[in-house]
């Protein structure tokens, strides 16, 4: 995401989407009440043409926010407030599509510190990686995103014998194909390679033989390929350092070191919306996780606050999408987490 303008008078703030991610960012920082305003297609009535789809620029006051994960749009439906005047269109609903590559103007009464960290964050260059996973069995390509695993492809390498001569150079050979061509779909910085030894030094040999330095190559073991073997890459400490940036990889090293605090020293964590409250207003939160619903959730006043009182007392705050393998787990806990720097006692 590209940070066009920021006017402090108007509480504005202009960006530019540059990926998907910045989708996802703006899902979690646009909120009912906000006015978003963007370069749009509108059906208008124009004298002695009928009706015509013109293109236009509209500020929309927020309703509802859609988005699918991974999808390429993110739709803001709300009331006209500004547009052309000839066209009589304020008080008319109408939806904004964003997609990658537009411009987008959003204005807020007040802008919480937490939501122009997201913007901030999102504006700093992420490296996106290729993650892939191989037996002689079967195969999956992922690339990693802040929302999660987006798996690209399944390959199935089932009847093949592996004691067959040319099965190491076939196997890696198809597999080589299918990441070059999502290289470049994806537009990826490096490729991660899971796989048994002889098999993943075939596939990252081929690779780099072809990369020709436009991305850059590691390989780890994993037991299984497919899309077991993806998860268990991600778990790896070697393929963690690589992906550290990403939302989901840190969110569950969070989450496993609460799990593991809650059996052994119940009182430096805290859980739920209320205890996490008494926790910050302590400022005893070192890190903070929380599932993406609750920042559209009727507490998402209490919510926003909580957010700016753990970060300006320097405490981490990671969003976790709904989409992500331990979102279900942290809706067991209400929601949100917090790792706490001291023993507090909560009653």
């Amino acid at each position: 995401m590209k940070i066009v303008d920021v006017d402090d008078r108007r509480g504005s703030v202009k960006v530019r989407v540059e990926d998907v991610d910045d989708l996802w960012v703006l899902k979690n920082v646009i909120n009912e009440g906000d006015v978003v305003i963007s370069r749009t297609l509108r059906d208008v009535k124009v004298d002695g043409e009928g009706k015509r789809r013109l293109p236009m620029t509209l500020a929309v006051k927020v309703k509802n926010v859609y988005f699918q994960p991974f999808s390429n749009r993110l739709r803001v439906h709300g009331v006209i407030v500004e547009g052309p005047e000839e066209y009589g269109l304020r008080g008319s609903y109408h939806t904004l599509n964003v997609d990658v590559g537009n411009e987008v103007e959003i204005v807020k009464d007040v802008w919480p510190p937490s939501a122009l960290r997201r913007l901030s964050e999102s504006s700093k260059r992420r490296f996106k990686a290729l993650l892939v996973a191989a037996d002689f069995d079967e195969a999956s390509i992922a690339t990693l995103y802040g929302q999660g695993i987006k798996y690209l492809i399944d390959l199935s390498f089932k009847g093949v014998n592996d004691e067959e001569p040319d099965a190491i150079n076939n196997i890696s050979e198809e597999i080589c194909e299918e990441v070059l061509r999502y290289v470049e779909l994806e537009k990826a910085d490096f490729v991660v390679v899971g796989s048994p030894a002889v098999l993943r030094e075939a596939i990252a040999g081929k690779l780099k033989e072809r990369s020709k330095g436009r991305f850059k190559i590691f390989a780890d073991s994993v037991s299984v390929g497919g899309r077991a073997g993806i998860e268990e890459l991600v778990r790896r400490d070697s393929v963690k350092n690589l992906l550290q940036e990403y939302v989901i990889i840190e969110a569950e090293s969070i989450l496993n070191e609460f799990m593991k605090l809650l059996i052994t020293n119940p009182s430096k964590v805290a859980y739920g919306l209320e205890h996490v409250e008494i926790a910050a207003a302590n400022n005893a939160v070192s890190t903070l996780l929380i599932h993406e619903e609750l920042l559209t959730s009727e507490n998402s006043s209490r919510v926003e606050e909580l957010l700016s009182k753990v970060e300006e007392k320097g405490g981490r705050v990671r969003i976790v999408p709904a989409e992500s393998p331990i979102a279900s787990k942290l809706k067991g806990f209400s929601g949100v987490i917090a790792v706490l720097r001291y023993e507090l006692t909560i009653d």
